[in-house]
């Protein structure tokens, strides 16, 4: 799956002021590995084929319900010789109330999907099918009905995700400190933040306003919910994209360097050095994929 990816443009998907469309998708070939600015809900109606995501193959099937943020990259494919039918539903992170974010993200444990089956697949459907309407038909209040039912969508993804487990697969155990409760309730709205922006140029002042926080005692409680400082968290979660995306794509190193958030090439390889034992080049051609 070595390609390089595409990056989806919220501009380009989304028009008549409103930040969510559906689309009902049946795929015979891969779709191409990308990212995008937006969030994206997928759930499989049948077939079966993969979903590798930010590197890790997870495998599809009906009833399968996927939740990406703009951090992940992904790319889906159905099995040879197959297809597979879907509803890919798209949104902005405008559609996104402060209390769905804190919902859906506080657990962030790594688990992308959850499996549906009986009334909680007819019910996810049947709003699919009445948001294909309401997208389509243009009624008076139409833009209220997408957002009601895209709620209400979010809410059954999260009601049936997996338990909760104590470490995410591939983050660092400094890392995972942060999915503990934080000491302060404005640290876990930051740190929700950060997961999702790390690759932009969040500076120190702005995760704090995320925490309605002065910066030093933002500083100071992040440290103390973390185990780790602001900056060394989100170079964490940058060199674990950087790597994700040397192992899955074919990017001149450079050109992950700055994907991934880092502002230079020689201190993304000095730091990709230092906790990964090895360089970024050298990363990228001992990879199986």
């Amino acid at each position: 799956m070595k390609t390089t990816p595409n990056r989806l443009l919220n501009k380009t998907f989304f028009h008549d002021d409103v930040d969510v469309q559906l689309q009902k998708q049946v795929l015979t070939e891969s779709f191409e590995l990308h990212w995008h600015e937006f969030y994206e809900l997928t759930f499989v109606l049948d077939g079966q084929g993969t979903n590798w995501v930010n590197g890790m193959p997870y495998s599809l099937k009906q009833g399968d319900f996927f939740l990406l943020t703009p951090a992940d990259f992904h790319e889906i494919a159905p099995e040879p010789g197959t297809k597979l039918e879907l509803y890919n539903l798209i949104f902005s992170q405008s559609m996104l109330s402060d209390e769905m974010v804190k919902l859906l993200f506080s657990q962030n444990d790594g688990h992308y999907a959850t499996f549906l089956t009986g009334d909680s697949f007819a019910d996810v459907l049947f709003r699919l099918n009445s948001m294909m309407k309401e997208q389509q038909f243009r009624s008076v209040g139409r833009d209220i009905a997408l957002s009601g039912e895209l709620n209400r969508l979010l809410l059954e993804w999260h009601r049936n995700r997996p338990p909760k487990t104590n470490l995410v697969e591939g983050i660092d155990k400094d890392q995972n400190r942060s999915f503990h409760s934080p000491s302060h309730p404005g640290i876990q709205k930051s740190l929700i933040y950060i997961q999702h922006h790390f690759r932009q140029s969040i500076t120190l002042e702005e995760a704090a306003k995320q925490a309605h926080l002065s910066p030093n005692y933002f500083s100071e409680q992040f440290k103390k919910s973390t185990g780790i400082s602001f900056q060394l968290y989100l170079q964490g979660l940058r060199l674990q994209f950087a790597h994700a995306l040397l192992r899955t794509s074919q990017l001149p190193v450079t050109e992950v360097s700055l994907i991934s958030g880092f502002n230079t090439l020689t201190h993304f390889e000095r730091v990709f050095r230092l906790h990964y034992g090895k360089s970024p080049r050298e990363a990228q051609k001992d990879s199986t994929y």
